[in-house]
């Protein structure tokens, strides 16, 4: 009985402490010190740059923003960051397998209910089934070998010029198309290859432009 009594007292004066310092300022106070013991007010300045000298004030000090910028990681404050070649090499085959195999699929259902207009209900599930599972993977695959290729010819036009700007690009979409193409004769190559690399160039340029970091 007597502990009980004795941590309801130490409660209490806790709890009275808070209010009493609360009432008489707003700074911020341990709520855990013994109110008969003087505690000085937290500089909270000293808690992290990410606070700043003027926190309390609702305003960051000049030197403590710039060596705080307001991000978590580097690729959303440094222009100049860029990823490694197996991160970009993962991403670009993934984004390019989803994008193939979106197509590939949208295209197979359009396929599927054109050529079976006007039969029976099952069997236009059955074609819609059979086209959409045939033309999805195939692009999927089709377009992921597209951007496996891509990736390292931009890594190695990097690694080698030692810039990181559109004619790496440029230059990795018309290999990577010539290269693709190449069992269809010079002709197609070469028209596959100017056009894969305009196209990689211009969703480079605009994702530069309008994406958000």
């Amino acid at each position: 009985e007597e502990p009980r009594n004795r941590s309801h007292v130490a409660t209490t004066r806790l709890h009275r402490g808070w209010i009493l310092r609360m009432g008489a300022s707003e700074t911020l106070v341990d709520p855990y010190a013994n109110p008969e013991v003087p505690n000085p007010n937290l500089d909270t300045s000293k808690l992290g740059p990410a606070f700043g000298s003027g926190w309390n004030s609702g305003q960051v000090a000049p030197e403590q923003q710039a060596l705080s910028p307001d991000f978590l990681f580097p690729e959303n404050f440094d222009s100049d960051y860029r990823r490694s070649w197996g991160d970009r090499l993962t991403y670009h085959i993934g984004v390019g397998y989803l994008a193939g195999l979106t197509a590939g699929g949208g295209f197979g259902l359009f396929d599927g209910l054109r050529s079976s207009h006007g039969e029976r209900r099952r069997i236009r599930i059955n074609a819609v089934l059979n086209s959409t599972g045939r033309r999805g993977p195939a692009w999927g695959n089709s377009a992921g070998c597209l951007a496996m290729m891509f990736s390292t010819f931009e890594s190695l036009a990097f690694t080698v010029r030692g810039a990181d700007d559109l004619l790496n690009v440029a230059g990795a979409g018309v290999l990577t198309g010539g290269i693709f193409k190449s069992g269809a004769g010079p002709k197609v190559a070469g028209g596959f290859a100017l056009g894969f690399g305009a196209l990689m160039t211009l969703g480079t340029f605009l994702h530069e432009q309008f994406g958000v970091r």
